[in-house]
Formats: C-alpha cells, sequence, structure tokens
C-alpha cells in the first residue's frame, strides 16, 4: 500500500486522509469522489502487479453512496467494469450505502451459531459432576467467541443490545438448568443457587 502513493487521496477524516482498510488479505479502498477512486484503485493495481499480484475484478466489487436520483460512475480494472453493490461483507460484517445495519444479520447468525454451539455441549452443561465454576469458564472461551466474531465492525442499536443480553440469559439459563416452564426471573434464576 505505501508504495502505491495513495496517502494524498481518500477520505478525510479528522485532518488524516483514510485510504484503506487492512485485515490480512481483505482489503476496503475508500475515496470521497469518483475520480480519487479510480486513482487510487489504479495505483494499488500497479504496486501489485510489480509485487506479483493481481486484482481479482471478480471479486472487487464498488459500493458508490450517491444522492438519490442520481446515476452510478463505472469503475472498470483490465477493461471491465466492476459490479455496483448496495452492501458488502467486511471482516463479517454488512457494510451498507446508508451506513446502518438493517440488512446485517450477522448478529443474529452468530447468535445461532453460539446457541448451536451451547446445544452441542449438551452433555457439558448436564453433567452434575462438573463444577459451575468451570462450566462459566467453558461459556466464556468457547461459547463467546463465537457469538462475538466480528463484533468490532457491529453497528449497534438497542434493539441489538438486547439480542445479545436475551442470548447471554439463554445460556446462563441452559448451564444453571432453570427452565423457561419453572417461571423464575432471570433475576432469580440467576441468584441461586449461583451468582454469575
Amino acid at each position: 500500500m505505501r508504495e502505491a502513493d495513495i496517502e494524498q487521496l481518500g477520505v478525510n477524516i479528522n485532518g488524516r486522509n483514510l485510504t484503506n482498510l487492512r485485515y490480512a488479505d481483505d482489503t476496503a479502498l475508500m475515496s470521497d469522489n469518483i475520480t480519487s477512486m479510480r486513482r487510487i484503485l489504479h495505483r494499488v493495481d500497479e504496486s501489485g502487479k510489480k509485487a506479483g499480484l493481481k486484482l481479482n475484478e471478480k471479486k472487487t466489487k464498488v459500493m458508490q453512496l450517491k444522492p438519490e436520483n442520481s446515476s452510478l460512475y463505472d469503475v472498470k480494472i483490465y477493461q471491465t467494469v466492476l459490479e455496483n453493490v448496495e452492501d458488502f461483507k467486511y471482516l463479517g460484517s454488512v457494510k451498507t450505502i446508508d451506513g446502518s445495519c438493517s440488512k446485517d444479520i450477522k448478529m443474529r447468525i452468530r447468535i445461532g451459531m453460539a446457541k448451536k454451539k451451547m446445544i452441542e455441549l449438551n452433555n457439558v452443561w448436564k453433567d452434575h459432576n462438573t463444577p459451575i465454576e468451570l462450566k462459566l469458564k467453558l461459556l466464556k472461551c468457547l461459547i463467546w467467541p463465537v457469538m462475538m466474531y466480528g463484533c468490532e465492525a457491529w453497528s449497534q442499536k438497542k434493539d441489538d443490545d438486547k439480542r445479545i443480553e436475551a442470548a447471554e440469559l439463554w445460556f446462563y439459563r441452559r448451564i444453571l438448568r432453570v427452565k423457561w416452564t419453572d417461571k423464575r426471573t432471570n433475576e432469580s434464576a440467576l441468584k441461586e443457587p449461583y451468582s454469575i
């Protein structure tokens, strides 16, 4: 990226130009106008070629934030017009044109994956010989990472916080073997016999 010499281009945030976000082999290029974006893309492509790399025109997408009723501009690599998208996935989170995460069902998917992992470990949670302290450590080490992967990139709302809290209570009730049919409040279930 340094060889691409794109620092003067990009989006100005607090006095600094931000041109890209990188993680492993995932890169998101940013610009405040189409001309700069084309330059950034061209320079990144040229510096990549020097290192023996080639941009994949099938995987490269363009998301243009634009006023309503305005047309999209074409962005090309190797004479191929890149696909314009209204959202894209980056680091496990969906980025949308309007900046919301209404299309980002990732959180719900993550919660579902964590619940599935909890169910897979039913033998551990139901085992009366396994101390609660160990079960809580297993929850922290095995379940939370599944659910919270990529949370740094989530743009959360209050409803999302409630979903996470509900999943957390579901995990604790399962570990403590408190059934919903017991008609106990979450507070009473978590207080006795162990405080979590």
